[in-house]
């Protein structure tokens, strides 16, 4: 059962938990967010945490290092980057010995399950090359980082490709609304006009499931993805 409201040493007035039918910058990591979240309800606070920065654990582990655990710091640390997604760490984040990760990151389910048997598997580096950057590095030569894979092997995203096409969408405002459903909620940006072949589409339609996946657990909301309205396809 979660915690409808809480205390935080990060902001002087209660938190509720709540629904943001609009993104946000978490004010804890200071990374995008979307949908449920805790936010301060006092007026003319605009004061959000992503749930997983809100009631972050002092201590974790994740699969990709048995051998070592993590330790929550409440402060970001310059010229030091998210080894997942490959961002910046800027507020909230997790520390070990050799690396760093934002608490959403830390939190990523290692396996999605989509439509039509469409799997993705979290995996801590690409074996071929991202769909949307074209590399199988994030940074060549400097950051691998991590990628979700499909089971036939046909699709494969960084996290931090994904991460960067909401963050680029957000500031363009694609994100939408739609049918007043919150379950309907994501962003569209128009295609380029270009009539496609059906396989095409279908290729199309395939990238936009499993990108649909990959943007809900890195957003952490229900959201749906128009297949193939950002990349043009």
């Amino acid at each position: 059962m979660k915690i409808t409201k809480i205390e935080h040493f990060s902001h002087r007035h209660k938190l509720e938990l709540s629904y943001n039918q609009t993104p946000y910058q978490c004010d804890g990591c200071k990374e995008l967010g979307f949908g449920s979240c805790y936010h301060c309800k006092t007026k003319k606070c605009d004061f959000h945490l992503h749930e997983k920065c809100a009631v972050a654990d002092p201590f974790a582990c994740h699969s990709f290092f048995n051998k070592s655990s993590f330790e929550f710091r409440k402060k970001g640390k310059r010229g030091k980057y998210c080894i997942a997604c490959g961002k910046d760490i800027q507020g909230f984040m997790y520390k070990s010995k050799k690396a760093y990760l934002h608490p959403c990151c830390l939190k990523l389910p290692n396996t999605l399950n989509g439509d039509g048997g469409l799997t993705l598997n979290l995996k801590e580096k690409a074996s071929s090359k991202c769909l949307i950057c074209q590399h199988k590095e994030i940074s060549e030569g400097k950051l691998k980082g991590w990628v979700y894979v499909s089971t036939c092997g046909k699709h494969c995203y960084h996290v931090g490709c994904v991460n960067y096409m909401n963050f680029e969408n957000w500031k363009s405002g694609y994100f939408n609304q739609q049918s007043g459903d919150r379950n309907s909620l994501g962003f569209i940006k128009q295609e380029n006009g270009e009539s496609s072949s059906g396989r095409k589409q279908s290729e199309g339609r395939w990238m936009g499931y499993a990108l649909d996946l990959i943007v809900q657990a890195i957003l952490g909301s229900a959201l749906q993805f128009a297949a193939g309205s950002v990349l043009d396809l």
